[in-house]
């Protein structure tokens, strides 16, 4: 499987290039791609958080119900206005 085609770009986020990819090996976690090394992809959680690194084989799309998820823990929240 190519890890490239195991990436899903959020198109109703273009400020936001984030590739995401579900990770089979740990659990079906749910990670933005940060790099890829010498047959390993590194992701973080969406929203920040501690990294992990796993196989390019352990990883598919995320299911529109994994990425509405997604988009929600991922989209800053503005702070109250006060008048």
């Amino acid at each position: 499987m190519d890890v490239h085609s195991t990436m899903h770009r959020a198109e109703d986020a273009p400020e936001s290039p984030a590739e995401y990819a579900v990770d089979t090996a740990n659990g079906n976690r749910v990670g933005v791609v940060q790099e890829r090394f010498e047959g390993s992809v590194y992701l973080r959680p969406p929203g920040g958080g501690a990294g992990w690194a796993t196989s390019p084989e352990a990883l598919r799309p995320p299911t529109p119900a994994e990425l509405a998820r997604v988009r929600v823990l991922d989209t800053p929240v503005e702070g109250r206005r006060r008048p």
